[in-house]
């Protein structure tokens, strides 16, 4: 479509961009299926929800409205009814497709890609299967809480009815629930019933939506070779594609486990050779330092045996030298008699000291305790006395309590003879009953006054709001503000109430809210003010706009569930300084714009953002004079400036890129007067009445302060009276008080004589008891002064055997002293006789000990050969022959001589023999490993070859049948096509090729998201969808906007073809989306025809609008003419 026309063609059944919130119906081919809606397309409003649903579970009444009361040419699984609530633009609507092809049909914008939404969706599938929304929560209505899709599914021959599957899709929680056959479920089950039928709207060859039409074309081959698969071959092929895809993946694995395998083996032996020689001369090394090892043992056990010889030796020494002493102390046995018996006498005299000493210190120990059983006696007498004392002084105490009780018994008797006067409690109770009735018959006088009063003040509260609410609306009409507030008010009462409300609670919100921009914004040159409000639509005018998303979330839960009121709310994310005009002022000027509508609105910058965010106002231009043609040529092939008002009229430039920089559509409208920020007549009538209102207030106000007064001085006067009664209650109370506690005093004499009689009483027994107790503690006084004489007598003997000990003890030590002389004196006379003795004696000590020592050392050597022989029990005879024959010395040169051999060895690296052990231990595995992994190779490839011998013949005939259905639309067109298998050796590299050709002279080129046109891609891409059709296995297809970009040519060719496929017998469903088709294109009955239609100028009551009698009228004229 060229520019020029575009824009000579007005377009009064188009909308904005998003088709927010215009009037929209929608009608279908069929008058019978008339909608009636103010919105999208609909059912009939005055159809109950129970009819509904009984008419959704009913598949022979939806099958049959939509097949004109035919049932048959529906394939199982089919679209039979799709119906959408608050979904996307739609607020509700229903369409009854056909079982062939489906052609879906009108203007840009009016909901056609919903439709293709909402299949997607009610069918369980996730919206990146669109490309467009990230969530389920995007396609819920603006303004509403949650979205409804019901989607009827034809039958199978088995089933007894129809398939209904049902979601309601919650903005809130970004979430979905389902319903089967009118019964809740889950996910899962719609899936698994999806696959069932055979619907796969995850694959592009069946379900290609309008945002991913270029997608298809950037597919890679070998993905295009697998939806291909899924789109048109039998499940069986696609399992055994799974199970060659993972054969294949399986054997490269195992291929290159052995490839890495042999390489690694390969490595390893090359390695193990090196290290032979190492390995060699460190085993020589080993042996050596083994023998040495031995030969330290063999040297234990020779030193054994050599201190076992000693240890004989000097036994036989020992007995030797024991024998020649008894014998000389034979010879010399007459002469030293006397010296043993003198020795004897010494001894025994010894014996005495040491006895008599130690009765010393016995004595001396038991006067010690004695001396402490003296001290311990006077203690205790010591605390008798202080016991004695306290006793006296308590018996002194318990006296004078005594004459205490006495002297309070004779003043009590003295008040009980004196008896009070007559007390009668019911008369003052009577009286003060009297008393209280009266004051509670005030206080109900002045609880009734005071209700009185607080309901005078009340409406004198509510008269002074009225009166302040009636001066504000007066003094509103002198002001524009004021006017457009209560043209809100008078036109919009819902969000004038929702505006009250904000005002009053502005403290709840993290950041102000503010109201609709009717009331807010303004025009600063009210000659752009029509301009202005044609590029906006009502909701613009009377949303709120919040600047959190917590104070969004608090007002949306006030405004729609706490009030219910019928407001739109609004924010945005981005200041007011982000948005940048697309050109500069004076690139504006030089295009004929005076300016952007932005420029010429005032208002707080967070409103202004909102709706720059929401309808672009920095991007739309404005002009109060009318655009030449040349000036729009400019602006639309400049592509900056996409929207406009110029004069009366305002334009809209629509792009899509994504086929060509030439598809456009322009749209023009015709500019009327805006209804808001402009200044409205004054009423004079209604300021009058406001007036007279006014004045009755005040009146009523007057009257309202004289009953108040009224009341207030009568309340003054109950509270006198309150206080004088009050006054009396409590003097009779004060009076019965003293008279009552004076009686009862007296009443209670008696029993505090008797009280005082029991602690005269205690006091008395408490006397005689201490009298008592310092009669038993004398006693006991006297037994210990008795006790310590007896021990102070028994301390003085002891001091006396100390004496007489002490004495002992020196007659002892002058008797040692003489004996010892004597023995002294017999020694010397027989000297040289001691002195041989003395030399024996030390000669037989020396054979003892060095026998000892002897025998020490032989057990040290014994248990060091036992542990070693425990360490190597196997090498025990080793270790003898050895050591036999040989002493320690000569083993020694041998381990020496060992040793110097081991010198003459290089020492290599210790870990290199640890290092080629563990390199045979894993040679030997990987040899094993490399046995299992052949073995498993040659097992794979014979179940590749016998699973490819299967699939790949069947591959092929599918793939010829693809290509000829392919190869002969393209010579339709006079062009070449081709269809064919890349089979490289990687399995997982197989693809599908698709090849074209639109000109003579080139060759076929494979498609790709790069080569070709938009045109060429999309004419490629229908004819492959079309190949596919009469081998489809999905019960139904979707194609949207694929025609968008093609020449009338290839698009009347195209949509020849596709008729002529589509409409076959025993062929799947098809849906077409587009937004235009040519006139005179081919039709056939078995085709169905959905119109969308919307726009400002729709009726209302869908049912107003029959294409069918449009179509007969026009046939009429025709023929008329």
């Amino acid at each position: 479509m060229s520019p020029t026309s575009s824009r000579r063609r007005r377009r009064a059944d188009a909308d904005n961009d998003d088709d927010n919130d215009n009037d929209h119906s929608a009608r279908f081919d069929d008058p019978s299926q008339g909608i009636t809606s103010p919105k999208r397309p609909r059912i009939d409003a005055s159809e109950s929800e129970d009819e509904s649903r009984q008419r959704a579970f009913n598949p022979t009444s939806s099958a049959s409205l939509a097949n004109g009361n035919d049932e048959g040419g529906f394939q199982p699984g089919a679209i039979v009814r799709v119906s959408v609530h608050n979904f996307v633009t739609y607020e509700k609507a229903e369409f009854f497709p056909g079982p062939n092809l489906n052609m879906v049909i009108g203007p840009n914008g009016t909901g056609k890609s919903s439709l293709v939404c909402a299949i997607c969706l009610g069918l369980g599938y996730s919206p990146k299967h669109l490309g467009r929304a990230g969530s389920v929560k995007e396609f819920v209505k603006h303004g509403k809480d949650n979205a409804t899709i019901e989607i009827e599914l034809y039958k199978r021959p088995k089933d007894r009815r129809n398939f209904v599957v049902k979601v309601q899709i919650r903005r809130e929680q970004n979430s979905q629930k389902w319903w089967l056959n009118g019964k809740e479920t889950n996910h899962k089950t719609i899936q698994a019933l999806m696959k069932k039928l055979k619907i796969q709207v995850d694959n592009l060859c069946q379900f290609l939506p309008q945002d991913r039409v270029v997608e298809f074309a950037a597919c890679t081959p070998v993905d295009l070779l697998h939806e291909t698969l899924r789109a048109a071959a039998p499940e069986e092929m696609l399992g055994w594609q799974m199970q060659l895809r993972t054969l294949h993946k399986e054997k490269k694995e195992v291929s290159e486990t052995v490839h890495t395998g042999t390489e690694t083996l390969k490595n390893l032996e090359g390695r193990q050779q090196g290290l032979q020689a190492d390995v060699d001369r460190i085993r020589e090394r080993e042996e050596i330092l083994e023998l040495a090892e031995n030969l330290k043992v063999a040297i234990k056990i020779a030193r054994y045996q050599e201190a076992r010889a000693a240890y004989l030796s000097a036994k036989e020494r020992k007995k030797e030298a024991e024998t020649s002493l008894r014998r000389l102390e034979q010879e010399s046995g007459p002469s030293l008699v006397a010296v043993n018996e003198k020795q004897e006498y010494s001894q025994q005299i010894v014996t005495a000291v040491n006895a008599r000493k130690q009765a010393l210190r016995s004595a001396e120990e038991a006067t010690k305790k004695l001396a402490q059983d003296v001290t311990s006696a006077t203690d205790n007498i010591k605390e008798f006395d202080t016991k004695l004392e306290a006793e006296r002084k308590a018996h002194d105490a318990k006296k004078r309590d005594v004459a205490q009780s006495r002297s309070r018994i004779t003043a009590l008797q003295g008040d009980l003879k004196t008896r009070p006067d007559e007390f009668n409690p019911a008369d003052f109770n009577r009286n003060i009953r009297g008393e209280e009735h009266k004051l509670r018959e005030l206080e109900a006088e002045q609880r009734e006054t005071s209700t009185q009063s607080d309901t005078i003040m009340t409406q004198g509260k509510e008269v002074t709001a009225a009166i302040k609410r009636v001066e504000a609306d007066i003094a509103s009409f002198n002001t524009q503000q004021g006017q457009q507030l209560n043209f809100m008010k008078k036109h919009f009462p819902e969000i004038a109430s929702g505006w009250d409300w904000v005002s009053e609670n502005q403290d709840k919100f993290e950041k102000e809210v503010f109201g609709p921009p009717l009331i807010s914004c303004s025009v600063k040159d009210e000659q752009y003010s029509d301009q202005i409000q044609s590029l906006l639509q009502i909701d613009d005018f009377t949303c709120f706009t919040a600047q959190t998303k917590n104070d969004y979330k608090i007002l949306t839960d006030q405004l729609y569930r706490q009030m219910s009121l019928s407001v739109v709310i609004r924010t945005c994310a981005h200041p007011l300084g982000s948005f940048q005009r697309p050109v500069s002022e004076a690139e504006a000027k030089d295009l004929g714009l005076d300016g952007f509508a932005i420029d010429f609105v005032e208002g707080p910058a967070p409103v202004l953002a909102m709706l720059c965010a929401e309808k672009r106002l920095h991007q739309s231009g404005v002009s109060l004079r009318d655009h030449d043609d040349a000036q729009y040529e400019r602006l639309v092939q400049g592509g900056k400036v996409n929207q406009w008002a110029a004069g009366k009229q305002s334009f809209i430039v629509r792009r899509r890129r994504e086929y060509g920089p030439q598809a456009m559509t322009a749209i023009t409208k015709n500019i009327q007067p805006g209804r808001f920020w402009a200044s409205q007549p004054m009423d004079y009538q209604e300021r009058e009445e406001m007036s007279r209102k006014l004045a009755e207030l005040r009146g009523q106000k007057d009257e309202l302060k004289d009953e108040y007064r009224t009341v207030q001085a009568k309340i003054s006067g109950i509270q006198d009276q309150k206080a004088d009664i009050q006054t009396n209650i409590d003097r009779l109370k004060q009076e019965k008080n003293t008279l009552q506690k004076e009686y009862q005093k007296w009443q209670a004499l008696p029993d505090k004589i008797e009280s005082e009689e029991r602690a005269k009483a205690v006091h008395e027994q408490a006397m005689r008891d201490a009298r008592k107790n310092i009669a038993e503690l004398q006693y006991e006084w006297d037994a210990a002064v008795i006790r310590r004489a007896e021990v102070t007598l028994r301390y003085k003997r002891a001091i006396e055997q100390i004496r007489e000990a002490h004495h002992a003890c020196l007659e002892a030590e002058i008797r040692k002293i003489e004996a010892q002389s004597d023995v002294q004196g017999l020694k010397s006379r027989n000297a040289h006789i001691m002195e041989r003795l003395q030399a024996e004696k030390e000669n037989l000590t020396q054979a003892t000990e060095e026998l000892d020592q002897v025998r020490v050392s032989g057990r040290q050597l014994s248990n060091e050969v036992e542990e070693s022989l425990e360490a190597h029990p196997d090498k025990r005879d080793l270790f003898t022959q050895l050591a036999e024959g040989k002493g320690s010395a000569e083993l020694q040169m041998e381990i020496d001589a060992e040793l110097a051999k081991l010198e003459l060895i290089h020492a290599a690296n210790p870990n290199v023999l640890r290092e080629f052990e563990r390199r045979a231990q894993e040679i030997t595995r990987l040899q094993r490993q490399m046995e299992g992994s052949t073995e498993k190779l040659e097992k794979l490839t014979r179940e590749i070859d016998g699973i490819m011998s299967k699939w790949e013949p069947q591959l092929d005939r599918l793939v010829s049948k693809i290509n000829d259905a392919f190869a002969y639309n393209f010579e339709q067109i006079s062009c070449a096509g081709e269809v064919r298998v890349h089979k490289p050796d990687d399995f997982d590299a197989w693809a599908l090729d698709i090849m074209v050709r639109f000109r003579e002279n080139e060759t076929l080129q494979k498609l790709n998201a790069h080569r070709q046109s938009g045109g060429e891609r999309a004419v490629s891409t229908i004819f492959f969808l079309m190949a596919l059709q009469s081998m489809a296995q999905s019960p139904f297809r979707v194609v949207d906007e694929i025609n968008q970009g093609m020449d009338p040519r290839n698009e009347r060719m195209v949509h020849e073809r596709m008729v002529e496929i589509a409409c076959r017998e025993h062929t799947s469903q098809y849906f077409l989306i587009t937004p235009k088709l040519l006139t005179g294109l081919r039709y056939d009955a078995k085709m169905r025809v959905l119109c969308i239609a919307s726009g400002e100028h729709m009726p209302r009551e869908g049912r107003k609008l029959d294409f069918r009698r449009c179509v007969q009228t026009q046939k009429r004229l025709m023929a008329a003419a």
